[in-house]
């Protein structure tokens, strides 16, 4: 005997679907827009003074655990922090004065790196023309587009752009400066933030959370800090130790430049890549020898960011590709280049922030893989 079919529920005809459960009180969304504008208006024009303190809190996450450990040995906070600050300015110091003469050297070349890129693209148009001898029409097609070509010029304004480079660092070294005083009073009270957490708490539950939560974002955040640093500054090594085999001019700078930009993943990759074609285009005169030092900076980036960087963190903080990319392209037009360089530290802290609070998991699931 067959069974009888069980009655199918169908939803009347004019059934809506609810995509929230409560109605959304419209007011209440206005002002929340309202309120979002106010703060990304307010982090744009006032970015002198939240980028320094960005800075200063992404670094005291990293140094914090040294100072630390340096105060169970005896040292006090103060000197350990003016120890670490005063060695990291240093390091800083000298390194920008030794680069500071081939940074000016290639600062000088950038006409003859974009004329030579010119007449390598010109070459490169000339051989196609070549090939393409065989049929009437494309041959006339390519004459015009090379014709087009040969007419336009490249120009720079060298002194226009001294004068740009002379602005930009003035301001890096005015955020620089705050950025340092900021983070010296951060690492000698270490501890006043979260004292004042805890007198926020009500409850002993509630501040022994707290004292949890945030000793696990401290170890957690300067772990992968930590991490990515090392990364790329063993990134910048090899580049700078590649381009030194291939024989292009300062591969320390290069190095420098590499391992420095990487901190934006894509974007910076991109921009070094670019930066290191130019120059290769002003010191060789082969196409396959201009190639060389971009081919080979490139297959470090690939190398780094799909299996070393992975193989590392694992998938505790793997990032969603479409955040870190919204990531750099929100920081990058609030902040620049500074915006773009804090731009995944800023959307791993948040993650990890999210992570450690069990009403916002949700939204760190969304920012992960």
């Amino acid at each position: 005997m067959a069974e009888e079919s069980k009655p199918v529920d169908r939803a009347p005809d004019n059934y809506v679907m609810r995509l929230f459960e409560r109605p959304i009180q419209i007011r209440s969304f206005i002002m929340t827009a309202i309120l979002v504008l106010l703060i990304v208006y307010t982090l744009y024009f006032a970015r002198f003074v939240f980028i320094p303190v960005v800075l200063a809190l992404i670094f005291n996450l990293l140094l914090g655990p040294l100072v630390t450990r340096l105060q169970r040995w005896y040292v006090p906070r103060w000197a350990s922090a003016l120890l670490i600050l005063g060695s990291f300015a240093g390091v800083v110091i000298y390194g920008g004065y030794m680069l500071m003469g081939p940074a000016q050297y290639w600062i000088n070349h950038a006409p003859q790196a974009f004329s030579s890129f010119n007449q390598q693209t010109s070459k490169l148009q000339q051989q196609i023309q070549d090939m393409n001898e065989s049929t009437e029409k494309i041959k006339e097609a390519a004459s015009d587009m090379i014709g087009e070509a040969s007419r336009q010029t490249i120009t720079v304004n060298q002194e226009g752009l001294r004068d740009q480079i002379v602005t930009n660092l003035q301001w890096t070294s005015g955020i620089l400066f705050m950025t340092v005083i900021l983070l010296y009073f951060m690492l000698c009270g270490r501890g006043f933030l979260l004292r004042r957490l805890l007198i926020l708490t009500r409850t002993g539950r509630s501040r022994r959370n707290a004292v949890r939560i945030v000793r696990h974002l401290q170890s957690d955040i300067s772990r992968y800090l930590l991490t990515v640093t090392v990364i790329n500054t063993l990134l910048g090594v090899a580049a700078a130790g590649v381009l030194w085999v291939i024989g292009l001019p300062n591969p320390i700078l290069w190095g420098v430049l590499v391992g420095v930009f990487n901190f934006a993943p894509y974007a910076g990759a991109a921009i070094s890549l670019a930066a290191i074609s130019l120059a290769s285009f002003a010191t060789f005169d082969t196409l396959a020898h201009v190639l060389a030092a971009p081919a080979a900076v490139f297959a470090l980036n690939v190398l780094e960011g799909n299996f070393i960087t992975p193989a590392i963190h694992g998938r505790r903080f793997e990032m969603s590709a479409l955040m870190v990319f919204l990531a750099l392209f929100f920081w990058g037009w609030l902040w620049g280049v500074a915006g773009m360089l804090m731009a995944v530290p800023l959307l791993v802290v948040i993650k990890v922030t999210c992570d450690h609070i069990e009403e916002l998991r949700p939204v760190g699931r969304f920012l992960g893989n």
